[in-house]
């Protein structure tokens, strides 16, 4: 029975998603009603493609006896509520907006029920402490005049004044990232499942295993090449872990690394697909809307910091790989499929990314990109073309994820309400200027450490979000332009899946490779550690944050940066040509902050201190002096 009624309500999740994406695709064409209405209806039909995803996947859970009636019961009404809350927003949208912020108390109650069930909701799909978060924020909206601290207290507002601004004007609080959501990413995540499904996935991992055969420990470039290129149209770091990793793990492990440092290699090259183009993370697209500009300008803005992290990864890997003696990749790569597939994956992602740098909307370049796969998949793949069912199958794993990353939109939109109305960044801003001096480098330091913690357990949306709110405005009054410090904070919120204790790609991978999730932590940490230096980097060297355009300056920063990772990854794992001793690791690390230095200052003095610290180092190992012989490296 409850098989029965869980599988009706996917039924009905698929028909009503497909009515929200034509709904959706009409008012691309033509926007024929107003837009607090257009908001209210994607708000409306979110809320109901996640009650039905709630209530099947609670029919779906282990749950028996009288607990899972409990569960049920109380999602279901849940649900029910949420639905409702909808529905009154839909059909009372005009009104609401002309009459704010003086609503009735039948408002300020309806109000009161969206808060209650999108927070329900939230922790259901999105777990416990995002959801306290959320609470919180509202919490504090509410009885932030009753704080004794001054420079945490904020002016007292009404309850129908506190409800309209959490959600009842259509504008703001739960509908601050609505847009966002309606207008730009929905189409895009649609894009990505139907990529993934038409054989995106094996041809990637079929890639990496050509670019294997022709460098040492070449088992690992599946997971990167794979995982980097799926998680440039996913944008999740999670999901592309679980996704990937059940195929490059194994091959991982079956050509010498060991479970933990093959999870590891899954979960950072995971990461980096936040960083890439054309979807990066949703993260990127609340950058772009924070500061009114195109998507597209935040996208190219990380594509040499990108690279830059998949070379600091390469060099770690390659580093390992040789210290136990890893050889060549030789699996079997099937060219035919790289030849039938790999016309649709380049026609239909360059598609997309033409007409975004061409300032299209991210929908219309998405749904474009959908029609070119679709018409070289039926003409190129062959017998490798998709069926009707694998794009269906599609099509319900985007929808999936769609809807509940809306539901994130909704629900971390009241965070950002809070802090823009009570001035809450502003406070924090005084009291961090206050707290420490007014130093640039130790003020970015203190912006990672804050991003890092932050970031623990927090969908890395939510980790930039909270982060930038409070520290961005600090860096601006430093001098960092604006784009550049949301670029820094969001950079150091994507390393949120991977930095201990929660490191929740770390946990996925670790499950999938059978290691142990503090060892699978820990080799994450050493494999990133020196991408760490890559913010730092471009906050003082802009020219990497200038692509398309590359200046002679940036192309001379991108070296040196790499230059420094080397060095730094020399010391972490000790190990180049032959295992190092602790003296020769330190001198690493010496030349690597030496160059750091370099990038920093700009000095004639450092520069020429880093070639011949650095070129003195290369010659003495090269020369075979100190410990001879080739020893493994211990992760």
């Amino acid at each position: 029975m409850r098989e029965t009624i869980s599988n009706l309500m996917h039924k009905v999740f698929v028909v009503l998603g497909m009515v929200l994406s034509c709904y959706i695709i009409s008012t691309i064409i033509e926007l024929f009603q107003d837009p607090s209405e257009h908001y209210t209806t994607f708000v409306l039909g979110t809320i109901v493609l996640t009650s039905l995803l709630t209530i099947r996947d609670v029919l779906r859970s282990q749950h028996t006896g009288i607990g899972f009636w409990i569960r049920l019961l109380f999602m279901g009404c849940t649900c029910i509520i949420a639905i409702f809350v909808g529905i009154y927003l839909r059909y009372n949208a005009l009104q609401l907006t002309m009459v704010q912020p003086f609503i009735s108390s039948t408002d300020i109650t309806v109000g009161i029920l969206m808060i209650v069930s999108l927070l329900i909701l939230t922790w259901f799909h999105w777990g416990t402490i995002l959801t306290l978060m959320i609470g919180s924020a509202v919490v504090y909206f509410v009885y932030g005049h009753l704080l004794s601290s001054p420079n945490l207290k904020h002016d007292e507002f009404s309850y129908a004044f506190s409800m309209s601004y959490m959600g009842m004007d259509t504008i703001g609080g739960v509908f601050w990232f609505v847009p966002l959501a309606a207008d730009k990413i929905y189409f895009l995540i649609i894009f990505a499942a139907l990529l993934i499904g038409i054989g995106m996935l094996p041809l990637v991992i079929e890639l990496g295993k050509w670019m294997g055969r022709y460098v040492k420990g070449g088992a690992a470039f599946p997971a990167i090449v794979g995982s980097a290129l799926t998680g440039s149209v996913m944008g999740q770091a999670v999901s592309n872990t679980m996704l990937t990793g059940q195929l490059t793990i194994p091959m991982m492990k079956k050509h010498g690394f060991d479970s933990n440092f093959a999870g590891a290699i899954e979960a950072v090259a995971s990461t980096s697909g936040q960083f890439l183009p054309p979807i990066l993370g949703l993260a990127a697209f609340i950058i772009a809307a924070f500061l009114n500009i195109a998507y597209i300008q935040v996208a190219l803005c990380a594509t040499l910091p990108a690279f830059l992290f998949l070379g600091g990864v390469v060099i770690g890997v390659l580093l390992c790989a040789n210290s136990l003696k890893l050889g060549y990749l030789t699996e079997d790569i099937d060219r035919q499929m790289i030849m039938r597939l790999l016309p649709t994956f380049l026609a239909s992602f360059f598609t997309v990314l033409i007409l975004l740098l061409l300032y299209f909307s991210p929908n219309i370049a998405a749904m474009s990109g959908i029609f070119v796969m679709l018409v070289c998949a039926f003409l190129f793949q062959g017998k490798m073309r998709p069926t009707f069912k694998t794009l269906v199958d599609g099509f319900t794993n985007g929808l999936e994820v769609s809807t509940v990353l809306c539901l994130l939109l909704l629900a971390i939109g009241p965070i950002a309400q809070m802090a823009t109305t009570t001035n809450i960044a502003g406070k924090l801003g005084a009291l961090l200027a206050n707290a420490v001096p007014h130093n640039l480098l130790l003020i970015l330091i203190g912006a990672m450490i804050v991003s890092l913690i932050l970031g623990m357990g927090l969908p890395t949306p939510v980790a930039y979000l909270v982060v930038a709110l409070t520290v961005t405005p600090f860096l601006q009054e430093l001098g960092v332009p604006a784009l550049y410090a949301h670029m820094f904070v969001f950079y150091f919120a994507v390393f949120s899946t991977i930095s201990p204790p929660v490191a929740i790609s770390c946990l996925a991978a670790a499950k999938l490779s059978g290691g142990t999730f503090i060892g699978t932590a820990r080799d994450s940490l050493k494999l990133s550690i020196p991408t760490f230096l890559i913010p730092y980097a471009f906050i003082y060297n802009p020219d990497l944050l200038s692509f398309p355009k590359v200046t002679f300056a940036g192309f001379w920063a991108f070296v040196m940066v790499m230059a420094c990772m080397f060095f730094l990854a020399l010391a972490i794992y000790g190990f180049f040509m032959r295992k190092l001793r602790h003296i020769e690791r330190f001198m690493a690390l010496t030349v690597s902050l030496v160059g750091m230095s370099y990038l920093i200052h700009h000095g004639l003095v450092e520069l020429i201190l880093f070639a011949v610290l650095g070129g003195s180092m290369l010659v003495w190992i090269w020369k075979g002096h100190g410990v001879e012989g080739v020893a493994s490296v211990q992760h």
